[in-house]
């Protein structure tokens, strides 16, 4: 087994938070106050969800792996 660095699910995310970007731009707009993020913000929000998804990922390798190794012996 080996973990595989998933760049479509970074892409993936990415889209996923400049989406959300525009929704609170909009929203911004309606309400008259801005509670958009700057695009730090954005990338970085993106970038904490692939790290989270890279540690799930990672650990469900780590319990297969253990399972594997349990039922050998």
């Amino acid at each position: 087994m080996a973990f595989k660095l998933d760049m479509n699910k970074l892409n993936e995310l990415m889209l996923i938070e400049q989406e959300r970007q525009l929704a609170m731009e909009d929203l911004s707009e309606q309400l008259g106050v801005d509670i958009s993020f700057s695009k730090e913000e954005v990338l970085q929000n993106a970038m904490d969800a692939y790290s989270n998804y890279i540690s799930q990922e990672i650990n469900k390798e780590v319990e297969e792996w253990m399972k594997s190794l349990f039922l050998k012996t």
